[in-house]
Parts: structure tokens; sequence; C-alpha cells
């Protein structure tokens, strides 16, 4: 019996000591904790990318609605549109329906200090854009439920502004008839050929504006007569001007008259003339009449046809504008709809759009038999190296009533520019009246020298 005691107390003794399947215990204990934090840090990087996905959609969004923040009318509509389809973007991290689609698109005239609703196209300065939320749920719901359940919901939103400004541009403006009448809406296709006395002349015009007389201040501030001069002369002015214009008051006659008919190879003035000089009549009733801020755009295209050609006015020219008529005479071939005018071609044309292509290159050498450039519109010094362009300007159209535009102060353009065709030389009496055709409005979308800068805000 002491025998078997003995070995009893030997097994009980061994046993503390036995650690055989300790390891599978901890090893166990360790597995849990490892898929627990595999776990965690697996739905929090899924959340990461949603969070990142959706963010870099309402940036795209907004930024992309930012860009057709022109104050035109339709401005709100093109933004949405662009905004809505900026990105097809889709996540398959989301619970529901993977599309990153956008649930809201607000528009504001100011964020600063709150932020301010806008009216309308005009006063749409920013663009907010706010995504539909999107819920994730946890991969290991046993693991990582939280107070809010087994998945967590994630919202986006961006705010983006344009801050158009444009570039090589005259110091050059009118106040927009249209405040008065609707129908003077300089941007209505139906408008483009009419005439514009841009500049009133120094007697028998009004002024735009108490003391304006159609001219700006240059990018840098200058209002001096020979700055403004060296401007409006210039092939490719320098600087740019951003939304907010400054207004230079009094008429300075004779340097507006110099620096514009730089176009136009007048006896003694200054270089660079256009490839055509040609001087175009104005419309009948603006020849009537000083006064009118803006004519029909009828003109007496046939007589000055037979005048300067001694033929028929060719077909592809009836009701043609003083503009198309210049592209024809130079030999370059434009498509117009109207008076509307696509020149150059590049890809396909909008509906409505035929193509002209004139009868011989280089038209303007045939007309007359003179060399008084006057007459048959052949400079006699070297053409700018801009070409056809020359006689193009860009314009600022102002707000005037709205503004109370007066003096010598910086005004809102809201990135309304119209590109104008000068249709004569500044005739010395009265001194100082730039006549122009209008050619249509400017945008970012459809000139190089008009950009848009886009920026988020928030």
């Amino acid at each position: 019996m002491m025998y078997k005691f003995d070995n009893y107390i030997k097994i009980l003794k061994a046993l503390p000591r036995d650690e055989a399947g300790s390891v599978a215990v901890f090893a166990g204990f360790f597995a849990v904790l490892a898929i627990g934090a595999g776990a965690l840090v697996l739905d929090v990087g899924r959340m990461g990318v949603l969070r990142s996905q959706m963010q870099s959609r309402a940036d795209a969004g907004a930024m992309a609605g930012a860009s057709q923040l022109d104050g035109r009318v339709g401005a709100q509509v093109r933004a949405t549109s662009l905004a809505v389809n900026a990105i097809a973007q889709t996540s398959m991290i989301t619970s529901s329906a993977s599309t990153l689609s956008v649930q809201n698109v607000d528009f504001y005239s100011a964020i600063e200090p709150n932020m301010v609703a806008a009216i309308g196209d005009e006063d749409s300065k920013f663009i907010k854009i706010t995504l539909d939320p999107k819920d994730v749920k946890y991969l290991f719901e046993p693991l990582l439920v939280t107070a809010s359940g087994t998945q967590q919901t994630f919202n986006a939103a961006a705010t983006a502004t344009s801050e158009p400004f444009i570039c090589h541009a005259p110091p050059l403006m009118i106040c927009d008839p249209a405040e008065s009448d609707a129908t003077l809406d300089m941007s209505l296709p139906a408008n483009f050929g009419r005439q514009i006395t841009l500049k009133p002349p120094a007697s028998g015009g009004s002024a735009w504006a108490p003391g304006n007389y159609g001219l700006l201040a240059l990018p840098d501030g200058s209002i001096g007569a020979n700055d403004l001069e060296t401007a409006l002369a210039a092939v490719t002015p320098e600087d740019c001007y951003g939304l907010d214009v400054g207004t230079a008051p009094g008429v300075k006659t004779a340097k507006v008259e110099n620096g514009i008919n730089a176009r136009f190879d007048v006896v003694g003035g200054l270089a660079n003339p256009a490839p055509n000089v040609i001087n175009y009549p104005k419309d009948t009733d603006v020849e009537l009449d000083s006064s009118l801020v803006m004519g029909s755009g009828d003109w007496n295209i046939a007589g000055y046809w037979a005048d300067k050609h001694g033929a028929p006015l060719p077909t592809d020219l009836l009701a043609a504008t003083r503009y198309q008529t210049y592209l024809y005479e130079l030999g370059l071939e434009f498509a117009r709809n109207g008076h509307a005018t696509v020149y150059p071609i590049t890809g396909a044309l909008p509906s409505g759009y035929v193509v002209v292509t004139p009868a011989a290159a280089g038209l303007v050498e045939n007309i007359g038999n003179s060399d008084d450039p006057d007459f048959d519109g052949v400079p006699s010094q070297a053409v700018a190296a801009n070409g056809y362009a020359r006689r193009l300007v860009q314009v600022a159209v102002l707000q005037c009533q709205a503004e109370g535009v007066k003096g010598a102060h910086e005004y809102p353009t809201n990135g309304n520019y119209l590109e104008m065709f000068i249709t004569e030389a500044v005739d010395g009496a009265p001194a100082g009246g730039i006549y122009a055709e209008i050619v249509r409005t400017l945008t970012p979308n459809n000139t190089p020298d008009f950009h848009s800068n886009v920026k988020m805000v928030q």
C-alpha cells in the first residue's frame, strides 16, 4: 500500500510541471485578437477609400460646374449638367447602389461670412455639390458592431468658384443696352452683325456713362492717354483683365484715333495694319442718326460690292455681315448661319451653318485698280502678325445702371465680353468715334484668350 501511495504522490507532483497544450491556448487567444485587429484594419481601410472616392467625386463635380459660372444666361443649367456628369464614378465598397451620384447642386453669390443663395445666372459665383450619402457595412459585424449599428454612413460636399480672365484685350468697354431694352441683348444671335457706336464721337454723341466714353483703365491701373493709345494700337495687348475692370473717364480723342487707326494703314499713322483695311458702310439707320445705341445690321452690301468689285453680289454673301464680307475678300473659307459666323472652321459645325468658300484666294487683291488703301483695301505697310484678327477687338460689357458706373472706379464684368469687328477707321471729323459690328460673345469655351481659373473654396 505504501508503494501505491508513493506513486500517487509522484504523479501529483509532476502535474504542475506538465505544459503540454498550453501553446494552443495562447495561440487561440492571440488568433482572436489578430482576427479582430485585421477586421478593424480592413474595415477602416475600406471606409477611408470610400471617403476619398466620394470627396474626389464631389471636388470634380464642383470644379467642372464652376467652369461654367460666367454670369451668362444658362450658366446654372450648364454648370449643373457638367457637375452631375463630370465623372461616372462607382464604388464597390458601398452597401447599396454603387454609383456616386449628385444629390444637390446649389449656387451662391457669396460664401463669406455667410453663404448667400444666388438669385440667378448672373450672380452665381459659387457652386456647391453634395453627393448622395453612402452606407458601408462592417465585414465582421460580430466584432465591430458600434452604437450606430452594423454600418456607417458617409457624406461628401465641395464648393468651387471660377475666376474668368481675358488676355490680349484692348482697353474698351460698353454699357449693356439690354438693361433698358431686353431685345438689345448683344449675346443673342439675332443681334450679331448689328453696328454699335463703340466709342461715341467727341461731338454729336453721348457718353456711355457719366464721364465714360468707352475706355478701360489698363490692367495695371494706368489711365493716361499715351498708355491707352499704346494698348489700343498693340497687336497683342499685354497683361490680362480679370472679373473686375477699371474705367478710364474722358474722351482722349487723338490718342484713341491713333490707336484704332493703326489697323487701317492711315498715312502718317502707326504701323501693323490689317490685311484688308477697307472701310465698310455704316448701318443705314446709324448713318442717318449717330445717336443710336445699336444699328439694325442692315447695310448697303450690294452697293458696296458693285462699287468696289464692279460685279453683282455673290449669292454666298446675300445679307452677309461686314465681318463675313471681310473674310470673303481675304479668301478665307468660313461658315455662316445668317449673321452668326464660325471662323476658323474646326471640327463639326453646329446645326444650321453652311460653309462659304470664296471665289478666289486673296480676293481683296482684285478690288478696283487703285493703289489707294482706302479704295482697294490693300495696305502699303507690312501686315500685322495676327492677320485677319487685327480688326477684331474684345470688349467688356458692363451693367452700368445696376453698378452705377461713373468716373474712374472698378466694376464687375461678370465675365461678359464681346468680340467685335471694327468696321471703319476713326474719322477725324467728328473725332474719336469707333464703329464696330457685333461678331459673337466670348467665353472660356470659344477663344484661347479667354480663360477660367477654377478653384476649390471649401
